[in-house]
């Protein structure tokens, strides 16, 4: 018969389910334990002593008794490590950080501890918390930053980047920027601005990043980039919901028809 543990370790909040008429089925990144999913039994209570800790997003404590032949492990505890208050007063923000929570769940393991990719979740909520400023570059950013730590890497190579003129190709097989003459496999021509940028996403840190200043257009062409290098890589596992949520908020209303 199978022991069970008591399990006490910092998490986020990447997903969580309403269950029954009380309960939450609640899907965290531990620090300790990688991704994992939990029971919380009277979670959605009006006096639930959870609160609002297992809002996605939220950066936390966690106590859970842990069964390794059990699917759902049951939750004990639950208390903000940060809270990130900040992070929700803007859509900008909120959609960022839920299409990185997104995206990491969707690209885990269950069971597979990522200490680096915990950090890097982690390093990207807290700066959508401290800044309202240029938010949008943290999603490039995560995205190549999280296929680094996966083992996708893009093979950036400073000289082909500086060869590239008007226009290049990226290749979503490597990563790598090439000239416009060159023939990687699986190649997406792209501009010289476009093709720069996605390069210092890939090699910069974050302090650089979010200095970076981006036109509309450009940073629309990096997204494009870094989301079909991914998409290459991942397949069906890269995830949509969130963006076509937000889309949908995004859209202006219909005009009322004056027969309505």
């Amino acid at each position: 018969m199978a022991e069970r543990e008591i399990i006490r370790t910092e998490a986020v909040v990447l997903r969580s389910l309403d269950y029954g008429e009380t309960s939450q089925i609640v899907t965290l990144l531990t620090r300790d334990r990688g991704k994992i999913g939990v029971m919380a039994k009277g979670a959605r209570r009006p006096k639930s002593q959870f609160g609002a800790t297992l809002q996605p997003m939220a950066y936390t404590q966690v106590v859970f008794y842990y069964k390794p032949t059990r699917e759902l492990q049951i939750l004990s505890e639950s208390s903000h490590v940060e809270s990130f208050h900040k992070l929700r007063r803007t859509l900008t923000a909120i959609t960022v950080g839920l299409r990185v929570v997104e995206l990491v769940d969707a690209l885990l393991e269950e069971e597979n501890p990522q200490p680096e990719v915990f950090a890097l979740t982690v390093a990207a909520l807290r700066r959508l918390n401290q800044t309202e400023a240029r938010a949008t570059n943290l999603w490039p950013f995560v995205q190549l930053r999280l296929a680094h730590l996966l083992g996708i890497a893009p093979a950036i190579e400073r000289a082909q980047v500086e060869a590239v003129e008007d226009e290049g190709l990226l290749s979503r097989a490597d990563g790598g920027v090439y000239p416009a003459d060159a023939a990687p496999e699986a190649p997406r021509r792209a501009s010289r601005a476009a093709l720069r940028a996605y390069a210092v996403f890939a090699r910069a840190d974050l302090d650089t990043v979010m200095r970076m200043e981006l036109s509309p257009r450009v940073r629309q062409e990096v997204e494009t980039l870094v989301g079909d290098f991914l998409r290459y890589h991942v397949e069906e596992a890269y995830p949509e919901r969130t963006q076509e949520v937000i889309a949908q908020l995004d859209r202006p209303p219909r005009p009322s028809s004056p027969f309505s």
